[in-house]
């Protein structure tokens, strides 16, 4: 026997003396456990990004309340963990624990040995490690688990194209790094910087800001750069793997894409009143994966082409 509620179908509560395992399924789950007893498991999805092979990875967190015949809080637990499932969200992987170290905006090596690289350790607005992990299948060698700190801290980073360095900047400084945390090599120097990326293509995007608004800039990690007007540039860049001119992301409440090859590039809208907080593109750059907080909280796919986006968790 089996007894789930859903936090948004209010449902009554059934309390009978079995013991009933728990099923993950919708937001909230209620087991029975004993003679009177019930958990009451909620589910949090959060920093979604892609594995190389096309599917979502992501941070689940578990809360599990146990409650007395009364409803009395009688004990708790939360956990946290770093999951994948398809881009439809079928089915959960597990692939390491991560309760004690809550990872931030988690991002998977696009090349070579899969890996992934998130964020923690946050102190004044700026975090003080990469965390580095192999999560490819079977047996492991090289590389396990990498952490790189940085002082004061950084801002933002992401892959090289070819999966072998790191681009990360602080608040004046764009620089690469191996994954080792030799050949740490400053790119460019600006001030008001706030976020980075590479990914794909052999430019590196990066947004800072000043008086007139967000400004979008690319530069190869060599030189030559090319610096695009408040009205063509987007926050929280994801270069495009099929057209590395195409640049994807946030402007003035919208999920845009901006031509940098134009002559004079401008944006154009994808999707309207766009809630996502952190939004990447696909290997394939067919999909944007992103979450949501307040009401609306989950974890989103949009569809490039069609303009659609779809719930998955």
């Amino acid at each position: 026997m089996v007894l789930v509620v859903s936090c948004l179908s209010r449902l009554p509560y059934y309390i009978k003396c079995f013991g009933i395992p728990i099923i993950a399924s919708g937001l909230l789950v209620v087991s029975l456990v004993g003679c009177g007893e019930r958990i009451e498991s909620t589910s949090y999805y959060y920093t979604p990004g892609w594995t190389q092979a096309g599917d979502v990875i992501f941070v689940k967190g578990l809360q599990s309340v146990r409650k007395d015949a009364i409803g009395t809080q009688i004990g708790s637990t939360y956990t946290e963990s770093v999951m994948t499932t398809t881009a439809a969200g079928a089915g959960e992987s597990l692939l390491f624990d991560a309760t004690d170290a809550p990872p931030i905006a988690v991002t998977c090596s696009p090349a070579g040995t899969a890996y992934a690289a998130y964020l923690n350790e946050l102190s004044g607005g700026l975090y003080g490690k990469i965390v580095i992990r192999n999560v490819a299948a079977g047996t492991h060698t090289g590389l396990e688990k990498t952490e790189l700190s940085f002082s004061p801290g950084i801002k933002s980073f992401d892959w090289s194209n070819d999966a072998a360095k790191l681009v990360y900047c602080t608040t004046r400084e764009v620089r690469t790094i191996n994954l080792d945390g030799t050949g740490d090599t400053l790119v460019t120097a600006e001030s008001n910087l706030k976020f980075v990326s590479w990914r794909y293509g052999g430019r590196i995007a990066f947004v800072h800001t000043s008086e007139a608004g967000t400004l979008l800039s690319m530069i190869y990690p060599s030189g030559g750069r090319t610096n695009l007007a408040v009205a063509a540039s987007v926050d929280k860049p994801q270069i495009s793997s099929a057209n590395t001119s195409e640049v994807y992301g946030l402007a003035g409440g919208s999920y845009c894409m901006v031509d940098v090859s134009a002559g004079t590039p401008a944006t154009t809208e994808v999707l309207s009143n766009f809630g996502g907080q952190l939004p990447r593109l696909s290997p394939d750059a067919s999909k944007v994966v992103y979450d949501k907080s307040g009401e609306s909280s989950g974890i989103y796919i949009l569809d490039v082409a069609a303009k659609t986006e779809a719930k998955i968790k």
